[in-house]
Formats: structure tokens, sequence, C-alpha cells
């Protein structure tokens, strides 16, 4: 087992005067904006022994600059000594696991776990998409339980990271004492959650949302901006139009995560800038720095989780013989910044996108 920082455990507990003998040893298994925020978060209560699996650049960087999360009011959580590890081998006594990696690398994650991972720990899958728990369930043993991150988290600089939109965490629910106490403490330090039956139905409604992600990182905009641009929001009304005939056909009532049915957000992102501006005030109440994590890890080189986003609307209309035309071309357009290609979906080829998948819809 390699650390990044010498006798974390000693250093962790010493943040939080009156920790108990034995406090819920959660491990957070990829360490990047969202695994950080809720690690530093839950961090900060002596009831909680948080570990963080990153890699080495995130580790070192723990070590040298700590970790901070900033809430919507400003407010800091602080973490002088995280207890950051490259390896596997810790995670032997964790007994409630994070797991807040993209779903495209659970292939390969999942194995890994399944080795090391005692029999009774719980593991919280964290990741979009509406195909992730049979992932899980080919490849783990230990019970696995969804939890659904609606609000975005950025990174600032060096080991700090700020919370950027509202909304409160789904859980599926549960009567395990450890997901008990993991929802008492966030919603001590502001974060609130919902527990729900129908974790599909959430699924759907977090999907729903993603479906922005493309836009804004084709836009390379932030999302405030791109939101307040009617073409763009063109592009979204019509992908999200796509997702809700899919829930149609499916019997799916999707969870909505605002004030507004989803139904009727298509409408509402399709009127005029004037009137958007005054009904979509909550929509609109984000950081004018924010945007989508896909711009994120288009700007850093990486792949993006694009085939469990507007991928899945396009994989789900094929198996129902339905068509997205809409959601293909936006995986087909960033497939292509993926490789390089310096496509930005400007205001007209919003427009020109829109025409050229109602060229192709079914007759």
């Amino acid at each position: 087992m390699r650390s990044a920082n010498k006798n974390r455990s000693t250093a962790l507990q010493s943040d939080h005067s009156g920790s108990s003998a034995a406090p819920l040893r959660v491990a957070v298994v990829g360490a990047g904006a969202i695994g950080c925020y809720l690690g530093t978060v839950l961090a900060q209560s002596p009831e909680c022994e948080v570990i963080f699996i990153g890699r080495e650049r995130m580790a070192l960087e723990a070590a040298a600059y700590g970790l901070t999360a900033q809430d919507l009011n400003g407010a800091c959580h602080r973490l002088r000594s995280p207890a950051v590890y490259t390896e596997f081998e810790t995670l032997r006594t964790a007994q409630l696991v994070l797991v807040t990696v993209k779903a495209l690398d659970l292939q390969i994650l999942l194995p890994q776990l399944a080795h090391y991972l005692s029999a009774d720990a719980l593991v919280v899958a964290m990741q979009n998409g509406v195909a992730i728990a049979p992932l899980y369930q080919q490849l783990l043993s230990q019970p696995v339980f969804r939890a659904i991150v609606p609000f975005n988290v950025v990174k600032i600089s060096p080991g700090f990271y700020a919370r950027t939109t509202g909304s409160e965490m789904i859980w599926q629910r549960s009567d395990d004492a450890r997901i008990h106490a993991v929802l008492k403490q966030l919603d001590q330090h502001g974060i609130k959650s919902k527990q729900l039956e129908n974790v599909k139905a959430a699924e759907f409604g977090k999907l729903m949302l993603n479906l922005n992600n493309a836009i804004n990182a084709l836009s390379d905009l932030p999302l405030q901006q791109q939101l307040l641009q009617r073409p763009y929001r063109l592009v979204l009304a019509a992908a999200i139009d796509e997702l809700l005939r899919i829930c149609r056909c499916l019997n799916i009532q999707s969870f909505s995560y605002t004030s507004v049915p989803n139904s009727y957000i298509p409408f509402l992102l399709r009127t005029p800038n004037w009137l958007f501006k005054r009904l979509a005030k909550k929509m609109l109440a984000i950081s004018p720095e924010a945007r989508s994590s896909m711009w994120d890890d288009i700007q850093a080189g990486k792949a993006t989780e694009i085939d469990f986003l507007n991928g899945a609307v396009v994989t789900l209309a094929e198996q129902l013989k339905l068509d997205a035309p809409v959601n293909r071309l936006l995986v087909q357009l960033v497939k292509r910044k993926e490789q390089g290609e310096p496509i930005r979906l400007c205001l007209l080829h919003a427009k020109q996108l829109l025409q050229e998948a109602s060229a192709v819809q079914p007759s």
C-alpha cells in the first residue's frame, strides 16, 4: 500500500476532536470532484473515518494542499491531512464504500474491488447512467445501493472543490445503519438527501439533466451563458423529447429534480429568452463559471461519459424500434471532439443540428 502522507489515519483523527472509539470507516473510491467533496464533508464528523483511493497525482496534491469543500453559501470544510492511498489494500477494512469514478471506468475497477472488499462491506454506486446496477451485480457479491448526485462540483484550485448548483441527493431506500449514518452527517453539513424506493425513476430523471452535458461541452460556454441562448435550449429540448418518448414506452415516470415536472421542461426551454429568464430563475441560479463535467473531461484529454448519457438514449431508442437523431448527432460530435477535432457548437451550428436531425426522422 502506498500513501502520499505518512501516518494519515492519525492525522485524520487529529482534525476532529472527540472522535468515537469506532467511527464508521468510509472509503471514497475515485477521488475526483464529487468524491473529494463528499469525502471531505463526511470527514468533518468524528463518527466517520474517511479514506480516499485516487491516482498518484491526486495523492501528492492532497498531501501538499489538503482538501477543501466549499458549499453554496461559501462556507468551507477543510481536511489538512486527508488519508489518500493509490492502492486498494486499505479497502479490506472499509465498512462503506462510495464509488465515485465515471461509469466508463467500472469494467476495470470492479474486479479490483471484488478482490479487496470484505464480504460485509456496503457499496454505494454513484455513477451517472440508467444501467449501472447490472455492472456491479455481474462482478460484486457485496450489497450495492444506488445514490445519485444531482448537483455540480468544480475544482477551483489544487485541493479546492466548490459546489456550484443546488438539489438534494437521491439514495436508494435502505434500513442499513451505515447508510443512515452517512445521510445524517451529510445533512448536518448542508447536503440534503431523499430516499426513494423507485431508484430507476431517479436514474432517468438524472439522465434527463445530464443530456445537457454534451451541449455544454460542445458550446464551450459556461452553463449559465449556454442556457441563456435559445438555439442551445432548442437542441436540449429536442434531446429531452427523445428521452421522454422512451420513458413513455417503458412506462417510467422519471423523477423531477426541479420544481417543474419533467414533461414541461422542453416547453420551458423553447420559450423566448425574456420569458425563460423569468420562468427558469432556479435553473439559472448556478455559478457563472460552472461548466459540465464533460467539458472538464474534454479539456483534460479524457474519455467522456457520452455513451452512458446521450448514447444511452440512442441505445434504448434502438431497442424500442424508435429513433433518437438529436442525441445520436450529439454523440457523434462529442466523440469527434474527444479525438481532438476543433469542433464548437455555435448558435448557427445548433440550428443546423436540429435541421439535420429533423431530416432523418422516420416518416
